[in-house]
């Protein structure tokens, strides 16, 4: 019974690992190597890297619809599919041709957040909950019938990142525990309630730009939620200086001070000492804890602070950056 895990970004490796350890055929379908970096060599994607350390026989594609993703099928001669952020659309025909099915390891509780990036969006709308399911691919977007669901409630202060890195490792628990009835043909299913669904589209990298007439917990989102990518940005500009002399910094670690109050004027410095910048917001007010200017490293508040000074009544001004015209950066 052979198995394809058709994967490309890091939310598979867990899951491959596992496949890896429990199938006697397994095989890994992935994109071509691109070109990345300031360098822009050619390097495999992240899954790719992993299934050539495990020495698994590879098959690549750019394309998984039509004629190009039936011939992809017929030369890996798949019995089961499992798919893990693949980044490239499954077609009908490579859906319905699989033998024992296609099946999906999506970062949520579906039918909440089908779409390109779920945690991300979990984690800005501050949903207590997040998870992971296994559910049969069907044309349309992770709307497929569920097997399974794992369900994990994260720490307060849980990033981007780690949030990636846990419910990885919840999906391949999760694919592992189903696996005997997957190849079986026998696994439960159950429907989705479509009226119930949101969508969590891709992330755009003007997202990563701080609003200051939010409320303190949104600012707190947002900077947890793009780390690693695409980070959280904010204008500064000291009294004296016109906006269009703001400088980008990047925002790395945050605390919420204060959830309630509103400013007048969001984004206005209210006190600066060692430990952190305190900053008011729409709602609220935030004390800036770690920070970095582009291109230099992150640095602890006071560490920043004795290479660029930042007083009470200085500025964090809305981004992007505003191009001659009027139009954002």
């Amino acid at each position: 019974m052979r198995v394809l895990f058709l994967g490309s970004g890091p939310f598979g490796i867990p899951a491959l690992r596992r496949l890896n350890e429990g199938c006697s055929d397994l095989v890994v379908g992935t994109v071509p190597d691109a070109r990345q970096g300031r360098n822009r060599q050619s390097s495999p994607c992240p899954l790719k890297a992993e299934a050539l350390k495990l020495g698994l026989e590879i098959f690549e594609t750019e394309r998984l619809k039509g004629r190009s993703g039936t011939e992809f099928l017929h030369r890996t001669a798949a019995d089961l599919v499992i798919t893990a952020d693949i980044r490239l659309i499954l077609g009908k025909s490579f859906i319905s041709s699989v033998a024992l099915g296609c099946f999906n390891l999506h970062g949520s509780i579906l039918p909440r957040w089908r779409g390109a990036a779920p945690v991300v969006r979990a984690l800005l709308a501050g949903d207590e909950e997040l998870g992971v399911s296994l559910y049969r691919m069907v044309p349309a977007l992770d709307a497929g019938p569920v097997v399974g669901v794992s369900r994990w409630t994260p720490p307060a202060r849980v990033t981007g990142e780690e949030a990636e890195q846990f419910l990885s490792e919840r999906a391949a628990e999760l694919l592992m525990e189903h696996l005997p009835a997957l190849l079986a043909g026998q696994a439960e299913l159950e429907e989705q309630d479509d009226a119930a669904a949101t969508l969590a589209p891709k992330i755009d990298k003007l997202e990563g730009w701080v609003s200051w007439k939010r409320s303190a917990a949104e600012i707190d989102r947002q900077i947890r939620a793009f780390d690693p990518w695409p980070r959280t940005r904010a204008l500064f500009c000291s009294q004296g200086q016109e906006e269009g002399q703001a400088e980008t910094l990047i925002l790395h670690k945050i605390r919420v001070e204060s959830e309630s109050g509103e400013h007048e004027f969001p984004g206005t410095v209210m006190e600066v000492v060692p430990e952190g910048i305190l900053v008011s917001c729409g709602q609220g007010s935030v004390r800036i804890e770690c920070l970095q200017r582009a291109g230099k490293k992150p640095l602890e508040a006071a560490d920043f602070l004795r290479g660029m000074p930042i007083a009470p009544q200085d500025r964090f001004l809305d981004g992007p950056p505003r191009l001659k015209g009027g139009t954002g950066k």
